[in-house]
This record gives C-alpha cells, structure tokens and sequence, in this order.
C-alpha cells in the first residue's frame, strides 16, 4: 500500500509542476469549486490550478470539478486533463483515469509522464500486456526514465516473465532508481 501512496505522492509533484501558473492569485485556496471568489470568470488555467490546490489539500472529489470546468472552457488544456487522471487514480476510479490520460496522449502524445500514468492506471486494471505496451512508449520517448523501467519490471512480474522483469529492474536501477 506504501507503494501506491508513494506513487501517488509523486504523481503529485509532477502536477504541481505541470500546473502552470495562474494570471490572477486566487486569494483563498481552501475554498471548494463552486466558492472560489475572483473579480471575474475563472480561466481554464485558473480552473487547473484550483483544482491543484484542491487535491493537494486532500480534497480530491472536488478537484476533479475544477478539472471539469477547465476542460470545458478549454478542452485542450492537457495539464487539467493529466490532473484529472491523477485524481481518478488517487480515488481509485482507473477506468476515468485511463480516459484522462488516454486525453492527454490525444492533446500531447510526447508527453513520456502521461505514457506512465496510463501504464499505472492499466496496471491497476490488471491489463498488464497494455500497461507494457504504454510503458513502452514512454521509453521510446525517454529512453532514461528509470521509473518506468521499473514499472515494466512490475508489468512483466505480473505476466510471470520474470527474467524479463528482472532485465527491466536492472535498468532502472542502473538509471538510479531504487525501489
């Protein structure tokens, strides 16, 4: 279970990361969707980055309102998209998080973290053979992306390819990765 909330940790950073800026400070981040007080409409941006907070402060349903309302002003902002997969999967709704993710590859299909994410959410659904097929392709955008070697190592365990498996560990482990 530590694992999985590790994982989720880190998908979070990412986000974060990913979020963008905002072009006017929201001035309270505890408020929910529907609260949120500004001087005008919120923008699809604004939107991403409310739902942001929202996840960030454990309040995961509501963050996927925010995700909603930016993907409906603009749907293709594809850092609402990846936020909106990452809640799903914090929530354990792989199936909408998989359709986030399958999104954002649509919007940014060199995106190597959705690539993952999608990995992660199939895992989760035990379709193991597409989880490596997506894992793939995040190698072949980044051949250096230690973290989804290992999740191919997991992928393949999971198959019973074991020595494949361990093939995958190895190079992640030789990337800097430690489980």
């Amino acid at each position: 279970m530590w694992i999985k909330r590790a994982i989720v940790l880190i998908l979070v950073i990412i986000a974060i990361f990913f979020a963008g800026c905002t072009e006017k400070p929201i001035e309270n981040e505890t408020l929910g969707a529907e609260e949120v007080s500004s001087e005008g409409p919120l923008n699809s941006t604004e939107w991403n980055n409310k739902g942001v907070d929202l996840f960030v402060s454990g309040r995961a349903e509501e963050s996927l309102e925010a995700y909603d309302k930016s993907t409906e002003i603009d749907p293709q902002n594809v850092y609402a998209w990846y936020n909106k997969g990452i809640a799903y999967s914090y929530l354990g709704r792989y199936e909408e998080a998989l359709q986030a993710y399958n999104k954002t590859i649509e919007i940014d299909p060199q995106d190597a973290n959705a690539w993952l994410t999608k990995a992660d959410a199939l895992n989760n659904l035990g379709r193991y053979e597409e989880a490596i097929e997506a894992l793939d392709k995040a190698l072949e955008l980044d051949p250096q992306f230690a973290y989804a070697w290992y999740n191919k190592g997991i992928a393949l365990d999971k198959l019973g390819k074991s020595d494949e498996a361990q093939v995958s560990y190895d190079k992640a482990k030789e990337l800097g990765y430690s489980a």
